[in-house]
């Protein structure tokens, strides 16, 4: 099932973003019971501190992944604000059958959104207004990424506050919202993201840990997984 209808059709869901490029992490993740995987390149991750290597530098290790997962779908930031990969080498990637990619949208090249093979999922940031909820309404993006707490918020507790923000998002956009783990969010928190009209938590390097070994990947997956089945 393509990541786009995983979204839509599961009550809730959820995904992993790895804190780094990392097989044993992906595989630990896999067990935890994630729904879909998400990795990086040509970025520097705010969350995990990492710089993570060019595209062609980290092609082999998408084969490898995308293998990996089998029907699990894999996602990737395929660049940030220094680089970005360009048109050819995103033709690749859907021929390798990575899932989907996700990015800011003032970071995202538009030629990222005339694929017809990859999901869309496109972030906004802390920067966005009501303006920009009603041209999402109108886009082609398919999952929302509300990346939307400010830089002094990543680590902090989520407060209700935050769950009024979301629901904001969620009913004026109309798309499918993912809500990644800027805020510390804890697994009893992620029902309170589903009444908001949320579709998917993305759980990373705030939850895991900068530097998470393979067990602690696998754990805080599996809590995250029990507590998305128990909605």
């Amino acid at each position: 099932m393509k990541f786009k209808q995983i979204i839509e059709h599961n009550k809730f869901s959820l995904v992993v973003s790895l804190p780094s490029n990392n097989l044993e992490l992906a595989k630990a993740a896999i067990e935890g019971g994630a729904q879909a995987v998400k990795v990086h390149c040509n970025v520097w991750h705010r969350a995990s501190g990492h710089t993570f290597g060019t595209y062609a530098e980290n092609r082999d290790f998408l084969r490898e992944l995308i293998a990996l997962c089998g029907d699990i779908p894999v996602g990737l930031v395929p660049g940030g604000a220094d680089a970005f990969i360009n048109a050819e080498e995103r033709l690749e990637l859907e021929k390798m059958g990575l899932g989907f990619f996700s990015a800011y949208s003032h970071h995202l090249p538009c030629h990222m959104m005339e694929s017809t093979v990859l999901t869309k999922m496109v972030a906004i940031d802390s920067t966005y207004t009501q303006n920009t909820l009603d041209a999402v309404h109108n886009s082609s993006i398919d999952v929302l990424e509300c990346s939307v707490q400010p830089g002094e918020n990543y680590g902090t507790d989520l407060c209700y506050a935050d769950i009024l923000r979301y629901s904001d998002i969620a009913a004026k956009t109309g798309k499918p919202c993912l809500i990644p783990t800027q805020r510390k969010i804890k697994p009893s928190e992620v029902k309170h993201l589903y009444q908001a009209g949320c579709k998917a938590v993305m759980i990373g390097a705030i939850v895991m840990g900068k530097e998470p070994d393979a067990q602690q990947v696998r754990a805080a997956t599996a809590a995250f997984r029990e507590a998305v089945e128990g909605i």
